[in-house]
């Protein structure tokens, strides 16, 4: 009897996993759909971007934050500690389905340039663009020189273009100093293992912050310039990959 109802228990368990199984591989498939769906208006897709704010969402969960500051300008917050991070990260990432190659594709903004194009057709359309819409060309790093000589001679040609608009640039250090770090705004011009040629930024998108709990905003003025800065990354990259000089 005993032996039957372990039997009974063990079927049990292993229908009832079978079908999380076979639900979480439906769910896995209706979001590669409606992900597929969602990259036809992405903003980096040449569409245009979302004017609106979207408005504040109170869900049943609220989380503690803390109370609204004045902003002193270029003053640095204290820095965290190693630990702290490492605890904030590594629980967050305990919900996170993303593998690391996941996360750096979720966070890159990719344009294929046209085929015929040549690398520095690219590059030249890339400058000119940038030059037109007040994003200042500032520097360039060429590492593939130096990687084909100590690593790999048959090494893809990767450039990394820095742009930068100044006053933007200057308001948003006055705001947090930290933001140093991703600064200036960089397009890298990469060819592929096939020898195609990407144009790749950092995607980062102000208005990712909308719907935060935290008080402390940035001013309204700040982030319309942050969406500027954006939105004339995306017209520099779909100059350089469609040949637009």
């Amino acid at each position: 009897m005993n032996k039957a109802i372990t039997r009974m228990i063990g079927a049990a368990l292993a229908l009832g996993m079978g079908l999380a199984a076979a639900t979480a591989d439906a769910r896995a498939q209706e979001m590669d759909e409606a992900t597929a769906k969602m990259n036809a208006k992405s903003f980096f897709s040449g569409t245009p971007r979302i004017k609106e704010k979207l408005p504040e969402q109170k869900g049943w969960l609220q989380m503690p934050t803390p109370p609204k500051k004045k902003i002193e300008k270029h003053k640095f917050m204290p820095p965290l500690s190693a630990e702290a991070k490492m605890n904030f990260m590594q629980s967050m990432m305990y919900y996170n389905p993303f593998s690391l190659k996941d996360m750096i594709n979720f966070m890159a903004a990719k344009k294929k340039a046209a085929e015929g194009l040549s690398f520095d057709e690219v590059v030249e359309s890339l400058k000119t663009k940038g030059n037109e819409l007040n994003m200042r060309f500032v520097g360039v790093s060429a590492p593939w020189r130096i990687i084909r000589e100590i690593y790999d001679k048959d090494y893809p040609r990767v450039e990394i273009y820095s742009f930068c608009d100044l006053e933007t640039l200057a308001r948003i250090l006055e705001y947090s100093p930290e933001f140093i770090v991703f600064i200036p705004c960089k397009i890298a011009v990469m060819e592929d293992r096939d020898g195609a040629i990407w144009l790749v930024t950092l995607d980062w998108d102000i208005r990712w912050m909308d719907t935060a709990p935290n008080p402390n905003r940035i001013s309204e003025d700040l982030r319309k310039r942050a969406m500027s800065v954006r939105e004339r990354l995306e017209k520099i990259m779909e100059a350089a990959a469609t040949g637009d000089f």
